[in-house]
């Protein structure tokens, strides 16, 4: 008998139908796998595999590659764009983050793509052809990984000052009489001295 549960296998699978590509139009992706390469001509490009979160096309995957091109200042626009749709905005890229930190940073973050198809070599298939931010992606900084630095101690607390204010008098409340002394135990009144006798002996 199996052990492997296929109910949850075919769940986790997601759309299975078949291999043609989605209809146009946006969805919920998340990055579940980026890599910081290299293009044939030398630069820097980002690679990412985002996964349709929820819907009938749930965990399809559609792939995009990030590339940098300094000498297209339009092209860096649109780099610039898509990273901050995905959380990575300005203050992230002020720190000059290396690409391992830039991998890093844009596995699992969650952003609504406009999906649309294309033909490549007689196949068509899908890309992502516009990026919009989502209430999941907040911005991230680098620095927000590194350890926080230790608070110094609170100062002591400054002594209380007097009171300024027009004093006030306080009723003061007598103290509540003493219960009274038991009374004394009766004292025996003393024995009747004896007779003298007046008769010689």
């Amino acid at each position: 008998m199996s052990s492997l549960n296929w109910s949850e296998l075919v769940k986790d699978a997601g759309d299975t139908s078949s291999f043609e590509p989605m209809p146009e139009g946006d969805y919920e992706l998340k990055v579940v796998e980026s890599k910081a390469t290299n293009t044939q001509s030398g630069k820097t490009m980002f690679k990412i595999t985002t996964e349709v979160q929820g819907g009938p096309f749930n965990k399809r995957k559609v792939w995009d590659n990030l590339t940098v091109s300094p000498e297209v200042p339009k092209a860096m626009t649109m780099f610039f764009v898509k990273m901050s749709a995905l959380g990575l905005g300005k203050d992230f890229f002020d720190t000059n983050p290396s690409n391992a930190q830039i991998e890093a940073a844009l596995l699992h973050r969650t952003f609504r793509g406009k999906v649309t198809q294309e033909t490549y070599q007689g196949n068509v298939g899908n890309k992502i052809g516009m990026y919009h931010r989502t209430v999941a992606s907040p911005t991230v900084n680098p620095a927000a990984a590194a350890p926080a630095p230790v608070a110094a101690p609170a100062p002591a607390p400054a002594p209380a000052t007097p009171f300024d204010g027009p004093s006030i008098d306080v009723p003061v409340v007598a103290a509540p009489p003493a219960p009274p002394a038991p009374p004394a135990a009766p004292v025996a009144a003393p024995a009747p001295a004896a007779p003298v006798s007046s008769e010689p002996f």
